[in-house]
């Protein structure tokens, strides 16, 4: 599973993608750096099935990267 991120990441030692049933939330170590939400159950299914992800920086107007820039811990929250 790799999420691709149409910027640079800020430095860190860890990076964590965390999930809900409405939103995916991104951490550069303890730092909430960015938010989307998202439709469909096929997305929630697919992420909370690993405990890692692969993230491809890939800022507008760079060139792809060749391979994976990062990789972040997958971070399962349940919404009450």
């Amino acid at each position: 599973m790799v999420i691709v991120i149409p910027a640079h990441l800020p430095k860190a030692e860890t990076y964590t993608v965390s999930i809900c049933d409405k939103h995916i939330r991104f951490r550069a170590g303890y730092e909430n750096i960015a938010e989307i939400l998202y439709q469909g159950p096929g997305v929630y299914e697919r992420i909370i099935n690993n405990t890692q992800i692969g993230l491809v920086e890939y800022p507008p107007g760079d060139d792809f990267p060749p391979s994976i820039t990062q990789v972040a811990y997958v971070e399962v929250r349940r919404t009450v």
